[in-house]
């Protein structure tokens, strides 16, 4: 389907709007143990970042462990709009994405997203469902609903710690924030979602975990003895890892 650029103009005015005056009701009242956080998503043009992705598909019943990796990449290629009339530090940019097999080929075009920075949070709209990801200032523990803009119901993204040392594949990150939007777990079942960001780069991690672990037959019982994830059965698990960034 076609979107007009009215449309598009009229979908981010409505975001801002929203962003500006709703944003702060989701955040604690925080005094201490405070930092703004712009910078953990900063914004740059022609700034990119490479991910090496990591695509797992699981369906035990009909004997399927597919396991696909590429490489993504995601270039905050223009503003959209060069200034606002109601708020000039409203940030608004593109994403170029593009996705290839492996650092030896040529990128091909994915598709675009966009983002849109204020004050007080950053929106990211994927495939034109609008996520907050980010509420300033930040504060460790604050909770908001990531689903405040789009049709989907109600979930909670929460801040479980930010300025903390990491460490992602042998590399040493001074100052990372982590996100966690999902956290469940029982015998049969497992549902995680988290995201980390470093302070001058952005987003560097990102795991997604749906599975589940249910009997096949009567002959292979679900033995619960053993850590969820060593006898998936079915689902599915994302992870992305920064590769490189400019």
């Amino acid at each position: 389907m076609k979107i007009s650029g009215t449309y598009i103009v009229s979908l981010l005015v409505s975001l801002l709007v929203l962003c500006l005056y709703s944003c702060k009701k989701d955040s604690k009242d925080t005094t201490n143990n405070i930092v703004l956080g712009y910078d953990y998503y900063p914004l740059k043009t022609g700034s990119y970042i490479v991910y090496n992705v990591e695509e797992i598909t699981i369906d035990a019943a009909v004997g399927k462990f597919d396991t696909l990796r590429y490489q993504l990449k995601e270039l905050l290629a223009d503003t959209i709009f060069s200034t606002d009339s109601t708020d000039s530090t409203v940030k608004r940019y593109k994403i170029d994405r593009f996705i290839r097999l492996d650092s030896t080929q040529a990128w091909d075009v994915k598709n675009v997203w966009q983002v849109i920075q204020s004050k007080i949070c950053l929106i990211r709209i994927e495939d034109n469902v609008s996520l907050v990801k980010q509420v300033y200032p930040m504060s460790t523990g604050q909770t908001w609903n990531i689903n405040r803009y789009d049709t989907l119901p109600e979930k909670t993204n929460t801040l479980l710690s930010f300025d903390k040392q990491d460490t992602l594949n042998g590399k040493i990150y001074e100052k990372v924030a982590q996100t966690v939007q999902a956290d469940f777990s029982s015998f049969y079942q497992k549902q995680y979602e988290t995201e980390k960001y470093a302070r001058g780069i952005g987003l560097i991690y990102k795991q997604l975990i749906n599975v589940e672990s249910q009997s096949l037959d009567q002959n292979h019982p679900v033995n619960i003895t053993k850590p969820i994830m060593s006898r998936v059965t079915s689902g599915t698990i994302t992870t992305w890892q920064i590769y490189s960034y400019k």
